[in-house]
């Protein structure tokens, strides 16, 4: 790209640029590659359409906005709070991994959809909640108690022929341990210590069919109560969320960014706020953040139940559960401060 079309499409959009300027601070004459270089930021500060993301927060319902905003946040502050002086953070180190990735993609994708990029937002979004609930997956795999009552996956999983056997991933840790029965108790442990397990897997094409699809996954976590107290979690989490998740990341005519702008009448190729659209974004936002809370409070139980400076960690952050309208993140903290099962 020339920079005197760089220029042109980042006057044409309304912006304000620096291309014209020429000098540094202090008089002195830029060069061409410094000249290039600031075209090309520019370009692109323009392209990340910081200017839809002011008028998003002005066009949106602000309480709601920034619950969904604050959820986020919360979702990853409660974590830290869990951490017992008692224990190390690596027995849990199999979710707190993907919890903490699972916090920067919430948060890019809220950026996204103020930006007016509803699809990339959306697919951002369905992301978050992968990674919350397959960390959560991979966590429980790692300690034995878990991997004793696996019903679910003994049903559901199939088996496929490796090193003239056939196995299903029951069958993959099983032959682990017959060669390092060193490796229960380091899970125990380091959970993380499971990806070193299971990194083969996604290597390679046949052996990824090892791996429980996302169904079996969240119907397994229900098995083990990690989405207490949600009713009918298989439902309302992956029927409900995951679902209307899916159909913008498997790009449905009418939910891609432009399909959306056709069916306004808007103009197609011009990338716009949403009012609606943004409303509808920030409830699933909200709602997979409540769903977050929920799996990471049950997947750090342990922690709760044997520390009381956890708990009255913990116990301050009710009163901020409740005006979040995380209301199955609130009930299960309550719960879990009572002493509540699993």
């Amino acid at each position: 790209m020339h920079g005197t079309a760089l220029q042109c499409d980042n006057e044409a959009r309304g912006r304000n640029t620096l291309t014209k300027y020429v000098r540094r601070k202090g008089g002195e004459e830029m060069t061409e590659g410094e000249r290039a270089l600031r075209e090309a930021f520019n370009h692109v500060l323009a392209e990340l359409e910081v200017y839809n993301i002011k008028t998003s927060i002005e066009r949106s319902d602000l309480e709601k906005l920034a619950r969904a905003h604050d959820s986020i946040h919360e979702l990853m502050y409660l974590a830290p709070l869990c951490l017992s002086s008692r224990a190390s953070w690596h027995r849990k180190s199999a979710f707190l991994v993907y919890h903490f990735e699972a916090f920067f993609a919430a948060h890019r994708s809220l950026i996204e959809a103020l930006a007016g990029y509803y699809n990339a937002a959306y697919t951002l979004l369905r992301n978050t909640l992968e990674l919350l609930l397959k960390g959560a997956f991979w966590e429980c795999m790692a300690h034995a108690k878990f991997r004793e009552k696996t019903d679910i996956l003994k049903r559901k999983l199939k088996k496929i022929k490796v090193c003239e056997r056939k196995v299903d991933i029951l069958g993959w840790f099983g032959d682990v341990f017959k060669l390092k029965p060193e490796r229960k108790g380091e899970l125990e442990e380091v959970s993380g210590g499971i990806f070193d397990i299971i990194a083969s897997l996604f290597e390679d094409k046949e052996l990824r069919k090892l791996i429980p699809d996302f169904r079996t996954i969240v119907e397994q976590l229900d098995s083990w109560g990690v989405f207490h107290p949600i009713q009918n979690p298989v439902e309302e989490v992956y029927e409900h969320i995951y679902g209307e998740l899916s159909k913008d990341v498997h790009v449905i005519p009418d939910r891609t960014d432009i399909g959306r702008r056709l069916l306004r009448g808007e103009n197609l190729f011009e990338t716009i706020v949403i009012p609606e659209e943004l409303d509808r974004f920030l409830t699933l936002l909200h709602k997979v953040m409540d769903v977050g809370v929920v799996v990471e409070l049950n997947i750090l139980s342990d922690w709760i139940e044997q520390d009381a400076e956890v708990r009255a960690r913990l116990e301050e952050r009710l009163p901020v559960l409740k005006s979040l309208e995380l209301s199955y993140g609130y009930r299960c903290l309550e719960e879990r401060l009572k002493g509540g099962q699993r």
